[in-house]
């Protein structure tokens, strides 16, 4: 960053839970609840995290069945370890309590256990970019940086008239997700390549193909979408409402003349 400016940190998953839970650091509150006020998806992402909450503290005072104390006991007495004192077979009463806490936190988060689809990825289109574009030399095709899976970001200002504008790295499951975001006339899109075997769509979409390119277009958290497969990767070009979907599939087709590796 040039002149001392900083840009601010986005929430990460860890602030979401503190807020939720009323244990953030109060250094960190106004940061987190400004980002969260301007962003929807931040929004329906803090709600998952209290709905989930309130399940666990829900269960947390639920008795284990008595059939699963009779197995805990029962195994208690095989044990060699016949000393083993009250609290530790508490302690093991309350670990099957917490797996059925858990239990209930996947089925009212829908995600849990289950593997991220573009609808999560396109959600990080709504961040904010927090690092700067190293862009080609006059001509290029495609951004010097950064890259993704050993893929690179189109350069779209000579031809269409987008010019990128930041970018992010964020991870999904463990994954890594770049996003490079691109403005023209007041309006932004973001593209993200997320590392790893392909995604599921994770939503009704319609499918064309376009320069050779299978294209598949769908609109979810509020946002255009359309995903594509670079070298196996994915890819998600999702914009707002003033990103059209016809905008969308002409950029997602672009291949650079060739350029770009696919």
């Amino acid at each position: 960053m040039t002149g001392g400016h900083r840009h601010p940190e986005f929430p990460s998953e860890r602030d979401l839970a503190t807020l939720a839970d009323g244990s953030i650091d109060p250094s960190r509150r106004a940061e987190v609840e400004l980002a969260i006020a301007s962003s929807p998806a931040l929004q329906a992402e803090l709600h998952a995290q209290r709905v989930a909450l309130d399940a666990v503290r829900s269960v947390a005072g639920v008795r284990a069945p008595a059939t699963l104390r009779a197995s805990v006991d029962a195994a208690q007495r095989r044990s060699p370890r016949r000393a083993r004192s009250r609290p530790a077979r508490a302690f093991a009463l309350a670990g099957a309590t917490a797996v059925a806490a858990v239990a209930v936190v996947l089925a009212v988060g829908g995600a849990g256990g289950e593997a991220p689809t573009v609808a999560d990825a396109a959600v990080l289109g709504a961040r904010p970019p927090v690092a700067r574009v190293a862009e080609g030399p006059d001509g290029a095709t495609s951004l010097a940086g950064p890259q993704a899976a050993g893929l690179r970001f189109p350069y779209w200002a000579d031809r269409f008239g987008w010019e990128p504008a930041g970018a992010r790295r964020d991870r999904i499951d463990g994954r890594g997700a770049t996003t490079v975001f691109y403005r023209r006339r007041g309006a932004r899109i973001a593209y993200t390549i997320v590392d790893g075997k392909p995604l599921h769509v994770g939503g009704r979409s319609r499918s064309s193909l376009r320069e050779g390119v299978a294209l598949h277009n769908l609109s979810a958290h509020g946002r255009r979408v359309v995903t594509w497969l670079r070298d196996g990767h994915t890819c998600v070009l999702s914009g707002g409402s003033r990103a059209g979907d016809e905008t969308l599939l002409r950029l997602a087709a672009w291949r650079g003349g060739g350029a770009l590796k696919y």
